[in-house]
């Protein structure tokens, strides 16, 4: 691996404070007032709901059918972002008064992907005719669908930030792709702040406490990859603190089955213990299974249900571990071309999209997994950093039946005997428009430190830059001239741990998926983050990398 990045160098003599400034300012935090902001961020600095495109339009529509006690459905994707968008809005219009709401979520092998025929069908079979049909976290290109909707005699309010394209004539439609701001928002963080317009405009601010759902839609702004910044970072800062103390029985019912109850929680545990287990209804079982968890309040019926998302979640595990091996088969050790595709009968549509990621971590290509059943496929691709999948799929569009999604994922449907085409293309296209370096592994260094900068204070410094994730990662650190103190031990088969030392100053390291590679040089440089340990109540290094 490429270490990269022209790092700064850490002096003697500066505290954590300066160093965090440093990191900051490289980032594009260079005033004092935009660092306060991102270090410290408040509710009160959310931008205005209002600025989003179609805003505006879309309270005018809630507030005439909310007044005319009017029917309403809520048709949203299976996903973590659709499944707590849902229920955020289900929430805030029954408080609102709303006489009649009930949800739907599409099935994923029977209907597909966002508003379908098959999905408006089913949606109209299992009730009443609504009067007001609201589409979340997809329906923004989805012209004939809603079209079949409105001629039935529905209004149509489309919540959604997928990108634009054929745009559907609904009667109202929120999506920041129609404007310059608020592009990082998911759907979640869309619903939100419809919900704050509408109480802003009708002065109904006492009828339903926003901060309630905080923690909702921290765990899909998280889920769904969106980047921590501006708006996305308030929610989530809050939406952790909400988290502790819940007030959502289903959610704790889902952090007791995950293990994370007890621990004070993070991203790690909205993105990787609670979004895994909503998801899971979706990928392998039933998809309303994590929206019904979130909306219900009867004890029996939360536990039963997060023990069977958890119960789905191992089964999802289990296809995913399968569907792995044989496309990492499939592909090799030393594959060629620069854009992966691997498809099979075997393996269920629910789980391709994680595989790809999976394969993306190990090959540093993008990649497309795809599920084949009866000459038809069903894939889910995921890129690099610099690589459009958009503008990739828009070129393999001859073969496709149909593609979407964002730069970084995607979904396609294509026929079986065209997989191959698909894999030439794609390839092609990305030896042809992006650079070679993109598709070399390297880890981005921010910072060297001296010995004397491995305090518990520059630990907790660095925790106070949290949330991590995509738009803020964890900074990465340099250290040089790095012995063993004790010698490396091997835990849970795949994980390394020593004690290392630098001059006179011992730290803990840990090493993540490094038991097969441990240092092996009486010297050596590391890069990871320094950070705080919860488990020990002290700071160790993560390991990242050595040379």
């Amino acid at each position: 691996m490429r270490w990269i990045g022209n790092p700064n160098r850490a002096e003697a003599g500066q505290g954590p404070g300066q160093l965090i400034e440093m990191i900051l300012h490289r980032r594009g935090l260079v005033n004092a007032n935009e660092r306060e902001l991102f270090l410290s961020p408040k509710l009160a600095r959310l931008s205005p709901p209002e600025q989003i495109p179609g805003m505006k339009v879309a309270v005018e529509l809630l507030e005439r059918h909310l007044q005319a006690k009017n029917s309403m459905v809520i048709y949203s994707d299976y996903d973590v972002d659709g499944i707590t968008s849902a229920s955020v809005l289900r929430l805030f219009l029954e408080a609102m008064g709303a006489s009649t709401v009930r949800h739907f979520i599409p099935d994923r092998k029977k209907e597909g992907y966002g508003l379908t025929s098959k999905g408006l069908e089913r949606c109209l079979e299992a009730g009443t005719k609504p009067d007001l049909l609201i589409v979340l976290d997809c329906g923004t290109n989805s012209r004939v669908e809603v079209e079949k909707a409105k001629s039935a005699g529905m209004d149509v309010l489309i919540v959604d930030h997928h990108q634009i394209g054929d745009t559907a004539p609904s009667d109202a439609l929120v999506n920041p792709q129609l404007g310059k701001e608020d592009h990082h928002l998911c759907t979640a963080g869309l619903v939100f702040k419809l919900c704050h317009a509408y109480l802003k405009a009708t002065g109904k601010k006492d009828q339903f406490d926003l901060r309630t759902v905080l923690d909702l839609v921290a765990l899909a702004t998280v889920a769904d990859l969106v980047p921590l910044e501006k708006d996305n970072r308030i929610f989530v800062r809050e939406g952790l603190k909400r988290l502790v103390q819940t007030v959502h029985p289903g959610l704790r019912r889902l952090m007791e089955v995950s293990g994370s109850g007890a621990r004070t929680p993070t991203t790690f545990t909205l993105g990787f213990q609670l979004g895994p287990r909503i998801n899971a209804g979706g990928r392998v079982g039933e998809a309303t299974a994590g929206l019904d968890l979130l909306l219900s309040r009867d004890p029996t019926e939360t536990a039963r249900l997060a023990r069977d998302l958890d119960l789905q979640n191992r089964k999802r595990q289990e296809l995913e571990a399968m569907a792995l091996e044989e496309a990492e088969e499939e592909i090799g050790e030393s594959p060629e071309g620069l854009g992966l595709v691997a498809a099979s009968d075997r393996w269920h549509p629910g789980v391709v999209g994680i595989v790809a990621a999976r394969l993306v971590r190990k090959y540093h290509r993008p990649s497309f997994v795809i599920a084949l059943e009866e000459g038809a496929g069903k894939g889910s691709g995921r890129g690099l950093p610099g690589v459009s999948l958009m503008d990739a799929l828009r070129a393999c569009a001859p073969c496709l039946k149909g593609f979407g999604g964002h730069e970084g994922a995607a979904g396609i449907v294509i026929e079986a005997d065209r997989v191959e085409d698909f894999r030439k293309i794609l390839g092609a296209w990305l030896e042809k428009s992006v650079r070679p370096e993109i598709f070399e592994k390297s880890l981005s260094i921010e910072m060297c430190l001296l010995p004397e900068h491995l305090t518990p204070e520059m630990a907790r410094a660095v925790g106070a830059m949290a949330p991590f994730g995509k738009g803020n990662p964890e900074p990465v650190f340099q250290i040089e001239g790095v012995q063993m103190a004790t010698a490396p031990r091997v835990f849970a088969e795949r994980h390394l741990k020593f004690r290392a030392q630098v001059g006179d100053r011992k730290f803990e390291v840990v090493g993540f998926d490094f038991a097969q590679r441990p240092p092996d040089r009486p010297t050596f440089d590391l890069a990871g983050s320094w950070e705080w340990d919860e488990y020990t109540d002290a700071p160790r290094w993560r390991m990242a990398d050595w040379r």
